[in-house]
């Protein structure tokens, strides 16, 4: 049998006293004893190392002073980081300050560094640039352009092209092997379309630009041809080019809005490098104009393009006079119809402010873009806009956009109404601009405010005239003050101009009214009387002689609908008319609804091309060249010369003697191009051979004699063929028909297509129908699947 033992067993010896340096316990087994602590005695060959200083003598030093200390850095170093990677148009002001400050005290340094420059201009920063950064997680078909990205506030013209044209390359290949892919799966080419699409424009979202038709992809409403017309954007590096720079620009630009570079105390409305910009861009438009010229396309006379320019509304002069000219005969109008005027003066919510009115800081500030803030005034415009028209009020008159002097812009409008009217309007219109932060102070007084039209102080017109020449050139405002900077209103008017140019502001709009294309196009008849078309006389003879209130009366009252306006625009749709396939629409004259196209005026019968100017050099007339385009060159020379040898792909190359310049000379009939192996250079060299030898071909062609009209054979001809059916076609007439025009008589209409005079039935024709229906763009895409089936087998 066990025994069984009792009582207690034997204790076990007590543990060592304290600062004993032998552990005396005994284990069970010898793993259960603990082991040796990392750090602590250790023996003296591993309590450091010696090194070898660089005069020679040899130290020891501690494993223990090498750990690192396990608390945070200053947050001070780390602010004074960030200072120094600012971009130095942003860093230079806090910099300095910063400087000042530490030469008196570290200490309020430091202090200034967390307390006012993290707080309210860091985090502004930060703000600004996480709208424009892209992704911080992209696909990894980005990555190799990450840093490209990230550093586009830094970059330069070079540094945006190169990026352009990585992007385009990047979306190309994406959307010819997602769309290859599909198509192999499926055989359905609009399906493999829109999978294209899909793809790339997915990569794109991560970069934050607008995507086109992303949206309408988002909802499944995009069809493959609109689609196929977004690939060709996002494929194209010009595209790509135009966004980065608009990018760029506004960076910086609301990166110094953000930071209070822009007010009154230092650059009012627009920064300093924005204004350099503008006008730099400005002088450079002038030259290009100066050097340029129109030319007419059959009888090639030359008109000096910019004399054109200078006599069109893209003039500031004459922009202004029209302005001036429309707002002075609603005036009169207004007056005709016993109407009422209020001048309305629309201010954005504080928070939409950088800084405040006497120039310090707005701790509010959300951080919005002066478009941004745009688009805020929009809404309530719009909310207001349909709540009058439930109400049954009707307005007419002009709206001017102009910018507090930290950016922040704010609307001005000057409206007539009937009288029983206005208080109605008042109230509506104040209930949606104090909709938004109505209760915060000052809302009341300065969100929105009404003045009433008194004559007695002044005309309407008197009232918005100031706005209008401020925002335009500062005409007949030498010496006066601005209000909101106290600086001269002439110098402030180019910098107003800089602001709206740089966020794509437009400045001023018509309200109401009748459509000011239609007055233009009138204009350009002149003095030629219509006989034939008295529904279309009034309205020339008070566009002729500058009276707008008459024009509007002619084209229905100042509160007559679009849809019931008297005089209409007529345009010609080009089918795929630019290079992203979208119909192109041109005004080629007007018409009066009512009797159809038996009333059509052609406005525009000569159709120009911008040509280089003629010079004259030692007494001989040569064409100025300009090298343009993506592809020119960096400077006059050519250093990538080539032996004057036919290569394989058949196109010769031979060496220019006169230039010196390696040309590539156009591939003889029957050699077949390996399109392939050439390069991109090579590629646009070849293709502007092939134009050049177009051209010269032509030119060898005898011209056509004319007779003492000044018709060509063919014009005579059709002249002729018209007058046996009993019309008397004047010279601008034939040429008009000759250029696709179609004229009618009784119920025939007549057109000239291959040279022949063809006639058919005004109901066949079609002409008896609207011209905005005649016109209206036909989707086709059965044709574009064809050429996108005929690509993807080429590129395959």
């Amino acid at each position: 049998m066990t025994t069984v033992t009792r009582g207690r067993c034997a204790p076990s010896s007590p543990p060592p006293f304290p600062g004993s340096p032998v552990d005396t316990t005994r284990y069970a087994y010898a793993w259960n004893k603990p082991g040796q602590a990392i750090g602590h005695d250790l023996s003296p060959s591993y309590r450091g190392f010696d090194y070898l200083t660089p005069d020679g003598t040899r130290k020891h030093i501690d494993i223990a002073n090498l750990y690192e200390e396990n608390e945070k850095p200053e947050r001070s170093k780390l602010l004074r980081r960030r200072i120094a990677s600012l971009p130095q148009y942003i860093r230079r002001h806090f910099a300095a300050k910063l400087d000042a400050l530490d030469a008196k005290d570290r200490k309020a340094a430091d202090h200034w560094l967390i307390n006012t420059f993290e707080r309210h201009v860091l985090t502004r920063i930060d703000s600004v640039n996480s709208v424009y950064q892209p992704d911080s997680v992209m696909p990894g078909i980005l990555l190799t352009i990450r840093d490209q990205l990230f550093r586009m506030l830094w970059a330069g013209k070079k540094e945006l092209k190169r990026l352009a044209y990585t992007l385009s390359d990047i979306f190309t290949s994406e959307f010819i092997r997602e769309s290859d892919h599909q198509l192999a799966r499926t055989g359905d080419p609009e399906f493999a379309a829109l999978s294209g699409y899909g793809r790339i424009a997915s990569l794109a979202v991560h970069l934050k630009m607008p995507i086109p038709s992303w949206t309408a992809y988002c909802n499944e409403e995009l069809e493959a041809e609109d689609a196929l017309r977004a690939v060709l954007r996002l494929e194209s590096p010009q595209w790509w080019l135009n966004r980065l720079r608009r990018i760029h620009a506004r960076w910086r630009e609301h990166l110094m809005i953000a930071a209070g570079y822009v007010q009154k105390k230092s650059s009012p409305y627009s920064s300093t490098p924005c204004l350099t910009e503008w006008l730099a861009q400005k002088k450079a438009n002038r030259e290009y104009l100066k050097a340029m010229e129109l030319e007419d396309q059959d009888t090639g006379e030359r008109i000096s393009l910019i004399d054109k320019v200078a006599g069109s509304v893209a003039n500031p002069a004459n922009r202004r006079r029209e302005l001036m000219t429309r707002m002075r005969g609603f005036e009169d109008l207004a007056k005709l119809e016993g109407l009422a005027g209020d001048f309305y003066t629309l201010t954005a919510p504080s928070h939409y402010h950088s800084m405040q009115h006497n120039g310090c800081r707005n701790n509010k500030y959300c951080g919005a873009s002066p478009r941004e803030t745009q688009q805020y005034l929009c809404k309530v415009w719009a909310r207001t806009r349909a709540a009058w028209k439930r109400k049954g009020i009707r307005v007419f008159g002009f709206r001017v956009v102009e910018p507090h002097h930290d950016a922040t812009p704010h609307w001005h409008l000057l409206l007539f109404m009937r009288p029983e009217c206005v208080e109605q309007a008042r109230e509506i219109f104040r209930t949606y601009a104090l909709k938004e932060d109505g209760h915060e102070p000052g809302a009341q007084e300065n969100r929105f405010q009404v003045v009433p039209i008194d004559e007695a102080h002044g005309s309407a017109t008197g009232y918005i005239a100031k706005y209008i020449s401020k925002n335009i050139d500062g005409f007949a405002l030498d010496g006066e003050k601005d209000d909101e900077t106290g600086e001269d209103l002439k110098e402030m008017s180019l910098r107003v101009s800089a602001w709206a140019s740089r966020w794509s502001i437009r400045q001023f709009q018509q309200i109401g009214g009748a459509p000011v294309t239609v007055y233009r196009e009138l204009r350009r008849l002149g003095d030629r009387e219509l006989v034939l078309h008295p529904e279309l006389e009034t309205a020339r003879q008070a566009a002729d002689a500058g009276e707008w209130d008459n024009y509007v009366l002619a084209q229905g009252g100042p509160l007559v609908e679009r849809d019931n306006v008297r005089i209409r625009l007529n345009y010609e749709t080009t089918e795929n008319g630019n290079a992203y396939g979208d119909d192109v629409q041109r005004i080629t004259g007007i018409y009066c609804p009512m009797t159809g196209s038996e009333s059509l005026i052609f406005t525009r019968t000569t159709q120009y091309i911008i040509v280089p100017k003629h010079q004259s050099v030692d007494g001989v007339v040569v064409d100025v060249g300009f090298s343009g385009g993506s592809a020119a060159p960096w400077s006059s020379v050519n250093n990538c010369t080539r032996d004057p040898a036919t290569g394989a792909d058949g196109v010769k190359h031979a060496a220019s003697e006169d230039a010196g310049l390696s040309e590539m000379t156009v591939p003889a009939e029957g050699v077949t191009v390996n399109f392939d192996a050439l390069s991109r250079q090579e590629k646009r060299e070849l293709a502007q051979r092939l134009s050049d030898d177009v051209r010269s071909k032509r030119k060898k062609r005898p011209p056509e004699r004319e007779n003492g009209a000044g018709l060509s054979v063919k014009e005579q001809q059709i002249s002729e063929l018209l007058a046996l059916r009993g019309i008397d076609a004047s010279t601008g007439m034939v040429r008009s028909i000759m250029a696709g025009a179609s004229v009618a008589c009784g119920d025939l209409v007549m057109t000239v297509q291959d040279g022949r005079l063809v006639s058919r039935n005004r109901a066949a024709s079609g002409l008896d129908k609207l011209p905005s229906q005649v016109m209206a763009a036909k989707k086709k895409t059965s044709d574009l699947v064809n050429r996108m089936k005929a690509a993807f087998s080429g590129r395959k």
